[in-house]
């Protein structure tokens, strides 16, 4: 018989687990450095997905339009995380699974995620700063920098409960989408697994915490640009909301618990119970004998 093209859900749970114990072994300092490397790519494919689409988000009436080109640049992002190789913060909210398993303990799964979150954090500030300085947010008169500042702004005026529901709902399709991946024996099946999820996960404007590190940042870095405050139509005062106690307390930590449980109970959860836990199962075996 050939070999299967990709795994079965019930496989796809047990290679999951597998990666998920390896991941929450692995030495803090490589954890680190791996995240600091996917919150590289994923700032290249979030900053990217706009360089595409800026004269369509700036409009209302193309704006619709606008997200949909966004969302066909930003899964190269998770192209670089699943195929080079990096620990991505909300991929790896998939680690509960081996927790629920008792293959690792809560303690380890907490500190990876801890870890992940603060190494991706660095690798997407720094790559917003960098773009910063490039020049590029100058193109159309200052108009994709005034994209990523009233972006930035639009991201900080959520509420608590706007800001979770959205991270859940976004880790949900996205940790669908890795687990999907994992399923893929090649390299073509990860690319269309994983691109047509975030794709999606763009096109619904659903909150990414790691995404949220670089637009945010970027905007932090440009928003005294008078160019760009022109193109967005704000003021500094207005800009003024763009700020380190903000970007944490009003986007990045509710999106985050909101990412955490999105992740962990709709797909990990759920996936635990129908392929990995023995009572169930053993239930449902005795129903069908």
């Amino acid at each position: 018989m050939a070999d299967k093209k990709m795994l079965m859900p019930a496989e796809i749970a047990e290679y999951t687990i597998e990666a998920g114990v390896k991941k929450a072994t692995t030495p803090n300092k490589k954890v680190l450095a791996s995240a600091f490397l996917a919150g590289a790519y994923i700032a290249f494919g979030a900053l990217g997905s706009v360089g595409a689409a800026y004269n369509l988000l700036a409009n209302p009436d193309t704006y619709g339009l606008g997200k949909m080109v966004a969302g066909l640049m930003f899964p190269a992002g998770l192209m670089f995380v699943l195929i080079a190789g990096a620990d991505l913060f909300t991929g790896n909210i998939l680690i509960t699974l081996a927790a629920l398993k008792k293959r690792v303990t809560w303690g380890q799964a907490f500190k990876n995620w801890a870890l992940v979150w603060i190494g991706n954090l660095l690798g997407g500030a720094l790559v917003a700063y960098l773009v910063s300085l490039s020049g590029v947010f100058d193109w159309s008169n200052g108009l994709y920098g005034g994209v990523i500042v009233k972006t930035s702004m639009g991201k900080l005026g959520f509420t608590w409960v706007a800001a979770i529901a959205s991270g859940i709902l976004c880790n949900w399709i996205v940790c669908a989408t890795v687990w999907m991946t994992y399923g893929a024996k090649d390299v073509t099946g990860k690319v269309l697994t994983g691109f047509f999820g975030i794709f999606l996960f763009v096109c619904t404007g659903f909150e990414h915490c790691v995404a949220n590190m670089a637009y945010l940042f970027a905007g932090l870095f440009s928003k005294a640009n008078p160019a760009y405050l022109e193109a967005a139509h704000k003021t500094a005062a207005d800009a003024a909301a763009i700020n380190i106690p903000n970007i944490f307390m009003n986007n990045l930590i509710p999106v985050t618990i909101g990412n955490i449980l999105g992740g962990a109970i709709f797909v990990a959860g759920i996936y635990y119970f129908l392929f990995v836990n023995k009572k169930e199962n053993s239930i449902a075996e005795k129903k069908t004998a």
